[in-house]
């Protein structure tokens, strides 16, 4: 009994990169992999102009670079990307973990901007659809804001 749980164990670990290479996949498979904007033509820094990079490099984690205007000034944040799944083709869920948060005017962030944050993306034509958020501890939000991806 013993051994045939070594094996197993042992069948299960030598699949972890291979799972960690599907993960890291998700983005490229699902097409995130770039800049994404509620508006490319506008100023990120300007009110309700969002825009979020996705990057997956190969020597380190995947990450999400958030940059929102709030009129007077802007905040960026740093998301590592924890997990990413593809229930279906045209969806994707992440779960984001902050790594730093900045202010444009110098402010520190609140503890709650530190929290954990699951997304789920689905295409639309060629764009992309925020359709559900769940901030760390909260109910699931349901939403419906559009990304088009930027050139730059």
């Amino acid at each position: 009994m013993r051994s045939l749980i070594a094996a197993f164990l042992a069948s299960g670990m030598a699949c972890i990169p291979a799972l960690a290479d599907g993960q890291r996949g998700a983005l490229a498979q699902f097409g995130l992999i770039g800049t994404w904007s509620s508006d490319c033509g506008k100023d990120a820094s300007q009110a309700i102009a969002s825009r979020v990079a996705f990057v997956s490099p190969p020597d380190g984690p995947e990450t999400a670079t958030a940059l929102d205007g709030r009129g007077a000034f802007s905040v960026t944040t740093v998301y590592e990307i924890a997990a990413s799944d593809m229930p279906t083709a045209d969806q994707i869920e992440l779960a984001l973990h902050p790594r730093t948060v900045t202010y444009s005017d110098g402010r520190t962030a609140g503890q709650h901007e530190y929290d954990s944050v699951r997304l789920v993306f689905q295409k639309a034509g060629e764009r992309i659809q925020l359709i559900r958020i769940q901030f760390e501890g909260l109910p699931e939000i349901q939403r419906a804001i559009v990304f088009e991806k930027c050139p730059n």
